[in-house]
């Protein structure tokens, strides 16, 4: 599995997939050093301005910023990620790949789960070069700890995780990236609807029945924007609100996955 997880991202580098998300993740990191200042007063204390705006004290203002970080750039990482890693699940699949991949002696879910492992590095990685140099930038200027930026990278991972498996389990049926990417990309914007739910589908939905359905698939459904907004509570408080979205979103992704490798093994190519 540990070679075909090396060998992925070999590929997607051959593609220049990773190079395309790792230069749209420099240029990020570079536009957020740009417009985030840094001021020492003559007392010692630190004052942070982004842009044009007046300057604030940096106990309020780094978190603040961490927070606008995420908002700004969460949805961007999900969709880039999605259309770089959905080919390195489907091309196993491809005619030519079969002979080539599934006839040696490893075993289907193995390489398979090699490459959804490769495509969650891909996304880390891009993150990671995206978010942290103005994280670390931030604590050495100012003295305050960004290290929730770190557990931002991981929530945000794990909600990854979870659309990667829809793509992963929709991959088996037909060949192409199309659908996998159009079934992770509908999933990542129906949760936000489906967690505002009584201010969305309960306004055009008056009928108890349609309401039980829509309920159970907010409790299905990976819960992807609520990830997000716990990790906006994290960096302003340093606490988790709720432990719902973390493992509901986890047991939705173990059992998406574990049926898809499941289904990977029986089907006769």
């Amino acid at each position: 599995m540990f070679a075909t997880y090396l060998n992925s991202l070999h590929e997607s580098m051959s593609r220049r997939v990773a190079l395309v998300l790792f230069g749209v993740a420099i240029l990020i990191a570079i536009m957020f050093n740009v417009v985030v200042h840094v001021r020492t007063l003559p007392d010692g204390a630190t004052m942070l301005a982004v842009g044009a705006q007046p300057p604030a004290p940096s106990a309020i203002a780094v978190p603040s910023m961490l927070e606008s970080i995420l908002r700004a750039t969460g949805s961007l990482w999900m969709l880039l990620a999605i259309f770089a890693a959905a080919p390195l699940l489907t091309a196993p699949l491809e005619k030519g790949w079969l002979e080539l991949v599934f006839s040696k002696g490893t075993a289907r879910w193995s390489i398979f789960l090699g490459r959804y492992l490769a495509g969650l590095t891909l996304y880390s990685l891009m993150f990671a070069v995206a978010m942290l140099p103005v994280a670390l930038r931030l604590w050495w200027m100012t003295g305050i700890g960004t290290w929730q930026m770190g557990v931002e990278l991981l929530i945000q991972t794990f909600g990854f995780a979870a659309l990667l498996a829809v793509a992963a389990l929709v991959t088996l049926p037909q060949k192409g990236v199309a659908l996998p990417v159009i079934a992770a990309a509908a999933i990542w914007l129906l949760t936000p609807s489906l967690a505002m739910r009584q201010e969305t589908f309960y306004r055009i939905f008056s009928s108890h029945f349609v309401r039980g359905i829509i309920d159970w698939a907010y409790r299905i459904l990976p819960k992807c924007s609520e990830l997000e907004d716990l990790c906006v509570s994290f960096v302003q408080g340093r606490t988790v609100t709720s432990w719902w979205p973390v493992w509901s979103t986890g047991a939705f992704t173990l059992i998406v996955l574990g049926l898809t490798l499941s289904l990977l093994n029986r089907k006769s190519f």
